[in-house]
């Protein structure tokens, strides 16, 4: 049976759901397609870092955007708990990043003239926080800067935008999308949804989307591998990043430890050789974890882009068709800020010129192809 809606997101991630919580808090009915269980790719994988030092090294529009974004926890936090019953676990201890070399903490040096409110610590302020650590000669504490856990935010996201009327469909394949001057048809196994918008939040699997309506390809699969422990004594309170290395602490008394790195690969399983690479960086700083409890250990595939910037905007030739793709590893970061950003798009309210040129999919175009808007039909196998 077609049903009609005013918004259909392709893809289920923390991204997808950010959203479709956004769309339906203004009262505008959306529908998000998942091809499998919501928040079960790249969220899943994420430590959930809100790291908006660690990801920058100067001021700028995308400085300011991330800092956006993670000062939208705190309220974030409070309202998703009230729609939803789901706690975050929001993490307001801060963060540290730390050098164990000279080098190191030159950058760090720079990086603590470039912002305003990071506190510089000497190695000995850092053994005082951290006393497993063997080795470090300096630090920035990232006083604002903490973490969340990302499987719950995703959830919390999605039961809230439910809540308030909003719709998900989950194990379901995304057919073909047929573009009229009226509406999106977008075809998901044997049924048919039209939409006055469609976003396009699916991650990795993304570009299809950008191929099939005349763009290049942008996307850059990641392959990022974590694992974690569970120490008898939880002694570290902050979320640690070094120049190889994160360790986050979460309530339940885990550290997550990642992460590889691994350009164009996709693939899903786990590597004895990256889980191996991190647990010598670790043990290298922390030698007493050797004997601690090797919890879990999994894999993600970030979705990276040609030039390292999230992709959020309208299709340059097709009218009320969206992107929201290409966080990397800032998803969990920057979720709440795109949410809100991709809403304001399709609202057509206020959108800063400074936000529209950085993410923009226009820099994605090919040169002198133009794409019909007279019946044009997109086709691939799932978000």
């Amino acid at each position: 049976m077609k049903r009609h809606v005013d918004v259909v997101v392709i893809g289920g991630g923390v991204i997808g759901q950010s959203i479709a919580y956004y769309l339906s808090k203004s009262r505008v009915v959306t529908t998000v397609i998942e091809q499998g269980r919501s928040g079960r790719k790249a969220t899943q994988a994420a430590a959930g870092m809100l790291g908006v030092h660690t990801e920058n090294d100067q001021e700028g529009t995308y400085y300011q955007f991330c800092q956006a974004s993670r000062n939208m926890y705190a309220s974030l936090s409070k309202e998703l708990f009230s729609l939803s019953g789901i706690d975050i676990q929001l993490s307001t201890n801060g963060m540290l990043e730390i050098a164990t070399n000279e080098e190191q903490k030159q950058r760090l040096r720079a990086k603590q003239n470039a912002f305003e409110g990071l506190e510089w610590l000497d190695a000995e302020g850092i053994r005082q926080r951290t006393s497993a650590l063997s080795q470090a000669v300096g630090g920035l504490y990232m006083r604002r800067d903490g973490h969340v856990e990302p499987l719950k935010v995703c959830e919390a996201f999605k039961q809230a935008s439910l809540s308030m009327g909003g719709q998900l469909i989950e194990n379901c394949q995304v057919g073909e999308i047929v573009h009229d001057h009226d509406a999106f048809h977008i075809q998901i196994d044997n049924d048919v949804i039209s939409a006055d918008h469609v976003v396009v939040a699916a991650g990795v699997k993304s570009g299809r989307w950008f191929e099939a309506t005349g763009l290049m390809n942008p996307m850059v699969p990641t392959k990022g591998e974590c694992f974690a422990i569970k120490p008898s004594i939880q002694s570290i309170q902050q979320t640690l990043f070094f120049h190889n290395l994160y360790l986050v602490p979460k309530r339940d008394g885990r550290y997550i430890i990642g992460a590889t790195s691994y350009h164009d690969d996709s693939n899903s399983y786990t590597s004895t050789g990256g889980i191996f690479e991190l647990m010598n960086h670790l043990l290298k700083l922390f030698p007493s974890f050797k004997q601690e409890e090797l919890h879990s250990c999994w894999t993600g595939v970030r979705p990276g882009t040609k030039d390292g910037k999230p992709i959020i905007g309208e299709h340059p030739e097709i009218p009320h068709l969206y992107f929201a793709t290409g966080h990397y590893r800032n998803g969990i970061l920057l979720a709440p800020a795109t949410g809100k950003l991709v809403s304001d798009m399709v609202l057509k309210r206020y959108v800063p010129s400074s936000i529209q040129r950085l993410f923009t999919p226009n820099r994605f175009r090919k040169g002198g192809i133009t794409y019909a808007d007279t019946r044009e039909r997109t086709s691939g196998g799932g978000s």
